[in-house]
């Protein structure tokens, strides 16, 4: 029984809830945005079928060629830790993992999530530090 309670992690995240529907009445300052309230996970079910939704989202809406992510329960768990981190006043990360493990999908995803703007540097020869921004 008690390893059975020390199995179940509570994960929290701020991306579970919808947006306020528009009911035209609105100023147009209102804020539309989703509240970024967190909030225990009900289900991993339900967070894939909500992380499924934003990744039909970043896949409509960035340019390139689309993401197609298989969100395990690992995978979930990273992107929540990632989405915190990242959402944290001066929040930075390194992530470690072999090639190929979903660092930069599930990065980019929890950016997208966000509402960040990315970009990628790509080095050069010629790369000089006034080329950065």
């Amino acid at each position: 029984e008690l390893a059975s309670r020390l199995a179940a992690e509570p994960y929290f995240v701020d991306f579970l809830r919808e947006p306020p529907e528009p009911t035209g009445e609105e100023a147009d300052d209102a804020d539309l945005e989703a509240p970024k309230i967190y909030e225990q996970i009900p289900a991993w079910e339900e967070l894939e079928e909500r992380l499924q939704q934003y990744l039909a989202q970043y896949n409509e809406t960035v340019r390139g060629s689309g993401m197609d992510l298989v969100f395990f329960k690992d995978a979930m768990v990273h992107l929540i830790k990632i989405s915190r981190i990242i959402r944290t006043a001066r929040g930075n990360a390194l992530l470690v993992g072999v090639g190929g493990s979903g660092k930069q999908s599930l990065t980019r995803l929890a950016s997208f999530i966000a509402g960040y703007k990315t970009f990628q540097i790509t080095l050069t020869r010629a790369y000089r530090s006034e080329e950065r921004f």
